[in-house]
């Protein structure tokens, strides 16, 4: 009875974070550091997060941060720096080792569906009105780079001009990410895709139920799912 007590209270974070306060009165729970410089900006945590050795840093004007309800962060860092970016993180997503989510310039964004489950990511969205979005139930292992541009410019020779100008992510629905992954800037990945193992994914594919893997990215195999659960059977 016991365990299945403790069980039913540690899915339920809202109550596992009310529980821990009853029962340490005087401990102070583990909570996140806030450093924020410039207007107008808003951080709305819901009141059931629960965010552990955490850093919110913003720096700039009309900047916004979402965290809803029954989000669990530990270790994550997220930074801002720049104007009107918004980084949005929806109910249930959990980051169990770590994770980074750092936007710079302005007009950028970083949207986070529900159920997601992360074990430690690096997302990265620089130069204006770029934005990383990924959807409802995916799932993320460790050591996985997700950014929108390559930090530096790459000038053509002969027209003295850019040509790596930042490009927008957007990951699917049910999506699984193996470890060691880079998606880089531009790339569309559709619902109910895995991605194998030190992949690097520098192009899209819009087909949904497949394998992709390798350095690039290709698809290995076709008509596919997968399940969270280690199935029997």
């Amino acid at each position: 009875m016991k365990q299945k007590i403790k069980k039913f209270i540690k899915g339920h974070p809202l109550l596992l974070k009310y529980t821990r306060i009853i029962l340490n009165p005087g401990k102070k729970l583990p909570s996140f550091k806030k450093i924020m410089k410039g207007k107008n900006n808003t951080l709305n945590i819901s009141s059931s997060a629960i965010l552990r050795s955490c850093i919110i840093e913003i720096t700039g004007n009309g900047n916004k941060v979402f965290i809803e309800e029954s989000v669990i962060l530990n270790n994550v860092k997220l930074y801002i720096i720049g104007d009107k970016n918004k980084i949005h993180i929806s109910k249930n997503v959990w980051f169990n080792r770590g994770g980074v989510i750092w936007i710079e310039d302005c007009n950028c964004s970083a949207l986070i569906g529900q159920n997601c489950k992360f074990e430690d990511v690096h997302i990265a969205v620089t130069e204006p009105n770029s934005k990383i979005t990924i959807g409802d139930d995916c799932l993320f292992a460790y050591d996985i780079d997700i950014r929108t541009g390559d930090s530096h410019s790459i000038i053509d020779t002969k027209s003295n001009k850019r040509i790596n100008f930042a490009k927008d992510v957007c990951i699917g629905n049910h999506v699984w990410v193996a470890s060691h992954v880079s998606i880089l800037k531009g790339v569309n990945i559709a619902a109910n895709t895995v991605i194998a193992t030190r992949s690097t994914v520098t192009k899209s594919f819009d087909r949904e139920n497949i394998l992709i893997g390798g350095s690039p990215s290709k698809i290995l195999k076709e008509d596919i799912n997968w399940d969270i659960n280690r199935l029997t059977q």
